[in-house]
């Protein structure tokens, strides 16, 4: 009865939801799941709006829209509609000793919770592929590499989501930024302060695959400041260097750390990447407590398309290394 309940809410909700069983892993993960279908057409009605030059003006709409009064009836629907489900894992975690307990309260009051090294031998075998990666940003990269798709569904990971959503999980996306150097470059809207959301509730887990110091284009977040998004911060967007220091002065934590450095971080609060002088990898691992409608379509196929092709290359390279 427990894995055809799994099966049914996988069907009803369309979601990947964590395998039944921990040999399946590969076979589950890489299925393609961003381009097919309506998908397609949400992708070219996001360029369309581009194009148009309205969808600075939508994003605005739904956000006033998320952060309204009724968001918390909302929760209330999808915790009592998506129950937390009791599903066969894998026993190992690249996560060891996880405090479940603290992570949560640092999460709850700060927005921000600082993890530490997953585990060596995966980010040996993640730093390895992406050290062969040209810079750019690569959607959905748990569909081409196991490594990926591994810590994605990592058991202490979805843990703590099934905790902090009080509902079943389900992955959004699954990102790699690989970065060149920045110092020179114009400030863009991601190096000023700003946040984001996804779904109702949502949390990234983010992970450095490169050393990443004071150098480097390395991340901050204004910790506890999901609690005061307002109205014209909804307006505005970003915030300029003389409104942090005056709203939120000794909040700013700068988040250094050697590769495979992993924290968790609800973006609703106010963060931005600063801009470096070297390369910078980061996988940002993007869940949230239900799948919208608004949540398809970020990828067209030509991306994907090149995804493939780009991870190709890569993953040949590491064979080629490894049999020399």
């Amino acid at each position: 009865m427990e894995r055809q309940f799994l099966y049914r809410h996988m069907l009803v909700n369309a979601l990947p939801v964590y395998p039944p069983e921990s040999g399946d892993l590969q076979a589950w993960m890489m299925r393609k799941r961003t381009t097919i279908g309506w998908s397609r057409f949400l992708a070219f009605l996001r360029q369309l709006c581009r194009s148009l030059s309205i969808a600075n003006s939508l994003h605005v709409l739904r956000q006033l829209v998320h952060f309204g009064p009724w968001r918390w009836m909302a929760i209330g629907v999808i915790r009592w509609r998506r129950p937390c489900l009791k599903t066969y894992r894998q026993e190992k975690s690249a996560l060891a000793h996880f405090e479940l307990s603290k992570t949560l309260k640092e999460l709850r009051t700060d927005s921000f919770s600082f993890f530490g090294s997953i585990d060596s031998d995966l980010t040996r075998k993640l730093v390895r592929l992406v050290s062969h990666l040209p810079p750019e940003e690569y959607l959905y990269a748990h569909e081409v590499s196991e490594d990926v798709a591994a810590l994605a569904y990592d058991p202490a990971i979805w843990n703590l989501l099934r905790h902090y959503f009080g509902c079943e999980p389900v992955l959004l996306e699954s990102s790699l930024f690989v970065s060149k150097a920045e110092h020179s470059m114009p400030v863009l809207d991601q190096h000023k302060f700003h946040f984001d959301y996804a779904g109702w509730q949502s949390l990234n887990v983010f992970v450095y695959l490169t050393d990443v110091d004071a150098g480097d284009s390395y991340h901050q977040v204004i910790k506890g400041s999901h609690r005061s998004i307002g109205f014209w911060d909804i307006l505005r967007g970003t915030l300029s260097e003389d409104r942090v220091s005056r709203r939120f002065e000794g909040r700013i934590q700068s988040v250094f750390g050697p590769e495979g450095s992993l924290f968790f971080e609800n973006t609703e609060a106010f963060h931005r990447r600063v801009r470096g002088k070297s390369r910078r990898v980061m996988l940002n691992l993007l869940y949230a407590s239900h799948r919208g409608l608004f949540s398809h379509g970020r990828a067209s196929a030509a991306q994907i398309a090149h995804r493939d092709t780009v991870f190709q290359r890569a993953r040949a390279c590491v064979a080629q290394e490894l049999s020399g």
